[in-house]
């Protein structure tokens, strides 16, 4: 009966640390912005690559992070919806971003 114990707790703490990954989002603001988009990451092991999409799927901005937290100067760019990507060897993530 131990050795089910000791694979269920096992299980429970991969499970965990899998949920803890996934749940860990970047942070965006100011949303909506006319000439500034700060992005603050939770954690950083890698660099990352950064990417902005315009809302007809058009790359716009790529860039690498490789601090918590970065800017980017919008100001040149047009009012609208944009898509702000993030990602890395084993996970990406993407938020709205609006430019006034």
């Amino acid at each position: 009966m131990a050795l089910l114990d000791d694979t269920t707790s096992t299980l429970s703490k991969i499970v965990m640390q899998y949920n803890a990954i996934q749940d860990e989002d970047f942070v965006i603001s100011p949303n909506p912005s006319k000439d500034k988009l700060n992005i603050k990451l939770p954690s950083i092991g890698e660099d990352l690559k950064l990417e902005v999409f315009d809302v007809l799927g058009k790359r716009i901005y790529k860039s690498l992070i490789t601090k918590l937290e970065s800017s980017i100067n919008v100001s040149d760019w047009k009012s609208g919806v944009y898509l702000v990507r993030i990602s890395g060897d084993k996970t990406t993530k993407t938020k709205r971003f609006i430019k006034q």
